[in-house]
């Protein structure tokens, strides 16, 4: 069981009520079945996914592998694909291995997952979670372990409802490993990666319209911007959530393997400089400062841009024409992840580390 409070309770539609200091294990602990499969029906409009990513300082590589069910820009059928990104000293390459739905194995008990003999993807629990990785498709193959080294955090309980009129969605953000240490290698185009003492992350999100009358992610959402970083002894991830009605920012610290520090909107995010990405013709935020409005727990964190990860137009494979059209007169949706250096002031220390984040942007032009 968790020993410590969360400030600020989610509501319905993203609304934080600061008043609300969260107290029962029952809402605070994250349980094995909280990172199983949380929708056994995928219809257009879902999306499920299980993220990982992987920062190996010492070998210089970074690696993302998502297992991602989603919904096209046009809401015409659900896609579901391994999503990996490879970021090493000589190469930088995003690519996806799609299947079947079903094709997906996915408990709702705990992480176990698999796609054929392609993916398997599995949770083992004992005195920290430990997470197993092994795929194996054209170009890539890997054989990864993450040992859970920080306890999981529920930044919004179970789940957010969101509502207009009649329409309603369910949005779940959990992170069963926000520090993790890993070991393992990958191969990428026939050469061999050894990951040795690496630092890990592990979350799972899903959106599940209502049956009857759905509300979309692009309707619950206009952008999100979510990170991480770890200098010194700490632990930090943050997310700022730009909803329809409200803005949802959350914040976590660790300290060591425990959590010293959660809140929901007691913190301000703001973006201090931007970069334009060629590839994707778009912008992005290349510098971030996360600052406390607690007085109680004073803390900063500035992300200083270091390199693009990944960055995904996401009307990529909509008619040119349409595209052009929806870019014009609508909005410009667009993904970066960007790699960063981070300076961290908490307890009267300055701290340098390092972290990385990313924008999802749907709705501004």
């Amino acid at each position: 069981m968790v020993n410590y409070k969360h400030i600020g309770k989610a509501l319905v539609n993203g609304a934080v009520d600061l008043t609300q200091v969260i107290i029962d294990p029952k809402e605070l602990t994250l349980l094995q079945e909280d990172d199983g499969r949380q929708i056994d029906d995928y219809v257009k409009g879902d999306f499920e996914w299980w993220y990982f990513d992987i920062n190996d300082q010492i070998s210089g590589c970074f690696l993302k592998l998502v297992l991602h069910i989603g919904t096209d820009p046009l809401r015409t059928h659900v896609f579901p694909q391994m999503a990996i990104s490879v970021n090493t000293p000589d190469r930088r390459e995003s690519f996806f291995h799609p299947f079947e739905i079903k094709e997906l194995k996915a408990d709702t008990r705990r992480c176990n997952i698999s796609v054929r003999d392609d993916v398997k993807i599995w949770e083992e629990h004992n005195d920290h979670p430990g997470y197993y990785i092994k795929i194996d498709i054209p170009g890539f193959r890997c054989n990864i372990m993450f040992s859970g080294e920080v306890e999981g955090w529920k930044p919004f309980g179970k789940k957010i409802p969101f509502q207009s009129g009649k329409k309603k969605v369910d949005f779940s953000w959990i992170i069963p490993v926000p520090k993790a240490r890993v070991e393992g290698a990958f191969f990428f185009k026939d050469k061999k990666y050894i990951l040795t003492g690496a630092t890990g992350y592990h979350d799972h999100n899903y959106v599940k319209p209502d049956r009857k009358n759905p509300l979309y992610l692009d309707d619950l959402a206009i952008k999100w911007y979510w990170g991480k970083c770890y200098a010194g002894r700490f632990t930090v991830v943050f997310a700022d959530i730009y909803c329809r009605a409200n803005r949802t920012l959350s914040l976590m610290v660790a300290e060591q393997n425990k959590i010293i520090y959660r809140s929901n909107n007691l913190i301000d995010c703001s973006v201090l400089s931007f970069g334009f990405d060629k590839d994707v013709k778009a912008s992005y935020p290349a510098t971030l400062k996360i600052k406390s409005l607690d007085e109680q727990f004073p803390f900063q964190a500035d992300f200083d841009f270091e390199k693009v990860l990944d960055s995904k137009d996401l009307l990529e494979g909509v008619n040119p024409v349409l595209k052009f059209l929806i870019k014009k007169l609508v909005a410009k949706p667009v993904y970066h992840g960007i790699l960063s250096k981070v300076r961290l002031n908490i307890k009267t220390s300055n701290l340098e580390g390092s972290g990385n984040f990313e924008s999802m942007v749907f709705r501004e032009k």
